[in-house]
Formats: structure tokens, sequence, C-alpha cells
């Protein structure tokens, strides 16, 4: 019988920075950036990191969370034409905070902010609190995403660093993930 290879995990030195890789990257396929499929797929991840539909409702977010929350409602008059009120959502559950923007122009829920600090809700790519920094590192490297490690913080955006992802760590292992995202 032969003795199984497998090939070896890949280990993460501290502080890990992909910044120039990422930087060379985009620089080789400047002129097809938008249509490129990597970027495309990096783009769709940071824009929606928690559910693998393109236009989220709010009941997909609650369909998502594995507890009880409750939903708060606001209104707030849009910044580009007082005439509009938007609305924004906040999902609340374990000490956690998802929050939807939805403009009255567009009809559709943008993922604004969140703050996870329950493994109740994870990342369409599987990351939630609790997951170690080696995978981590691991899952977010299937994208062309920049990844920025400091100390305990990993930090993640796309190329036109609009929307980012801050993964705080503690002994090893992921113990809340804040999520910004770009709303115009």
């Amino acid at each position: 019988m032969r003795p199984r290879t497998t090939a070896p995990k890949s280990t993460y030195a501290p502080n890990f920075n992909n910044t120039a890789r990422m930087e060379a990257f985009y620089q080789r396929i400047e002129l097809l950036e938008q249509e490129h499929p990597e970027v495309i797929k990096a783009t769709a991840f940071i824009s929606n990191p928690f559910l693998p539909v393109e236009e989220p409702v709010l009941q997909q977010y609650a369909e998502q969370v594995r507890t009880k929350f409750e939903v708060l409602k606001d209104t707030i008059h849009n910044q580009h034409n007082a005439r509009y009120i938007d609305t924004l959502f906040q999902l609340n559950f374990d000490s956690s905070t998802v929050e939807l923007y939805y403009p009255m122009y567009t009809k559709r829920f943008m993922l604004s902010y969140a703050d996870i600090k329950s493994p109740n809700l994870q990342l369409k790519n599987g990351i939630k609190v609790g997951c170690s920094r080696q995978e981590l590192l691991q899952k977010l490297m299937g994208y062309k995403l920049f990844i920025k490690e400091t100390k305990n913080v990993v930090e993640v955006c796309d190329w036109e660093r609009n929307s980012w992802l801050r993964f705080q760590l503690s002994k090893g292992k992921v113990t809340s993930i804040q999520y910004e995202g770009y709303i115009d």
C-alpha cells in the first residue's frame, strides 16, 4: 500500500500584506479591469460578502441569521434629492448589527455596514466568527482583493478601496467582522 501524500498547507507569515502583488495584477490588466473575471468576482464579493445573490433583500439576510433577531427601521432624506425619503434597516442579533440602505430611487437593498460578533451569520465563502487566521487568509486568497494584516486585524478591500472588511483576531481566531460599504 502506498503512503498517502497530501499537499502541504500553506501558512501565512505574520502581518501578511499582498498589496504589492495586487497592485501589479491590477496594473497588468488595467485596460480590461471592469471586464476581467477575477475583478468581477472580487467586486461581487466585497460589495455583498454575506449573500450569494446579486440583489439581496432584507428577508434573505434574516434567513441567514441562525438565531433570534430584531429589525429596526428608520427614515432619512436622500443626500442627492431631498424630496426622496430613504430607509435604513438594522438587523440586530447576538450583539451584532447588519445595516441595509434602501434608497427610494433604486428600490434595492444595499449593504452599508455590518458589525458581526457572532458565528450566527457567516460570509458567503464560509468565513465566520470563530474561524482560524489560517482559514480566513486561505479563503480570502480566492479573490483578487487587497489583504493587509497588522497585529490582530486583517483588512480587506477591492481595487477602488470603497468597501472594506475588517477581521479582528484574538489568539489566532476571528472574534468579529466589520463591513463598511460604499453607498452613494
